[in-house]
């Protein structure tokens, strides 16, 4: 899509309702999950009973509501005030929309629009004040809140659990070449990314080689496995410039956070999905334990391994993670979701599936 069609598409949704009330930003993303389409007369844009999760907007063209069973026909034409919002907006649909002439329509997710009209009545101030300990810090909450908005993990809280992270959020000035979490050291807070780039390292046999994992910049986040899990730090990450991050209290992740996001899964429902091909089995643990055994047709990816690995997973399915008790695979769906992937836990882990079930490497 070039860039002028994109600024005129983004002009163009701008002007629907409730789109307006969004920033140029959020309007943009909305476009780029936006589905914009050409029908011919006579062709069908949902029909009565369907339940899309769609929010259909007439751009061009006009259409014919047939509602189910009894009644008149009702016309819309792109351009008239009703036009303005989604057209017979209910679940499930009471009506058949029908093509009249050539039309062109947008489909948005419903679920997106309204996290991001919610989100939009959040306040926070453009611009705040806070003291650190390395003096007088200049913030713009209004910043963090576009930021975490682009992080489906985010997009799921409840608006009050948005209210208090940005209060309970603390700024942190940091330096190049500071260590911010050392493999081995408990977890005592999450970390977001404001400003900087960040170099995720792992020592796997605790000598003087270390691996590159990963690079995180801006928005990104880290941390969160220990706090979960509480096991001790499974890497180090260092900072690779100046920046500035803001840090969670663990007690404050796992009450905000963790708790509201996470999604557990029996193992009977989870195997049936699996089966149907609409989900895929991540065994978290370490290969060692991956070979004794496992559920058949599982991805081994190791808690260490998981941001490199994250970005080369279908999106197109859901993904169930385990490991022998839930507690590592809870970080790693936190992990996952923070990459946009969606993702649950098995429920109590290994310890809830038949033997008869796992296999050996």
């Amino acid at each position: 899509m070039s860039a002028v069609k994109k600024t005129t598409d983004i002009e163009r949704l701008g002007r629907l309702e409730p789109i307006s009330s969004l920033p140029a930003d959020q309007i943009r993303e909305l476009l780029e999950g936006a589905r914009l389409e050409y029908l011919e007369p006579g062709q069908t844009l949902f029909a009565a009973g369907d339940d899309d999760g769609q929010a259909v907007y007439l751009l061009e063209g006009s259409v014919e509501l047939r509602p189910h069973g009894s009644g008149a026909t009702h016309p819309v034409s792109a351009g008239s005030d009703e036009a303005r919002h989604p057209i017979a907006d209910e679940y499930p649909r009471r009506a058949t929309a029908v093509a009249v002439t050539r039309a062109e329509i947008a489909r948005i997710d419903k679920e997106l629009l309204d996290t991001l009209l919610t989100w939009g009545q959040i306040s926070a101030p453009e611009e705040d004040v806070v003291m650190s300990e390395d003096g007088i810090i200049t913030i713009n909450k209004a910043d963090w809140l576009r930021t975490m908005i682009k992080s489906p993990t985010f997009r799921r809280l409840p608006p009050s659990n948005v209210e208090q992270l940005l209060h309970q959020l603390e700024p942190v000035i940091v330096h190049a070449g500071e260590v911010i979490i050392r493999q081995g050291d408990a977890g005592d807070y999450f970390y977001m990314i404001d400003q900087g780039i960040a170099l995720v390292m792992r020592n796997p046999d605790n000598d003087e080689d270390s691996i590159e994992m990963a690079e995180l910049d801006s928005g990104a986040s880290f941390g969160e496995a220990a706090l979960i899990s509480d096991n001790p730090r499974n890497a180090t990450v260092s900072m690779m410039s100046d920046g500035i991050l803001l840090r969670l209290s663990k007690e404050d992740f796992n009450t905000l956070l963790r708790q509201p996001t996470l999604e557990a899964v029996d193992y009977i429902r989870a195997a049936a999905e699996v089966a149907a091909g609409a989900a895929a089995w991540i065994d978290v643990r370490l290969p060692s334990e991956f070979a004794h055994s496992h559920l058949p047709r599982a991805h081994n990816i190791p808690m260490r391994a998981l941001h490199k690995e994250a970005r080369g997973l279908d999106r197109s399915i859901s993904y169930i993670c385990y490991c022998q008790t839930g507690s590592r695979s809870s970080a790693a769906v936190f992990v996952l979701k923070n990459y946009g992937i969606e993702a649950r836990v098995l429920r109590n882990g290994l310890q809830g599936v038949p033997p008869e079930a796992l296999r050996p490497e």
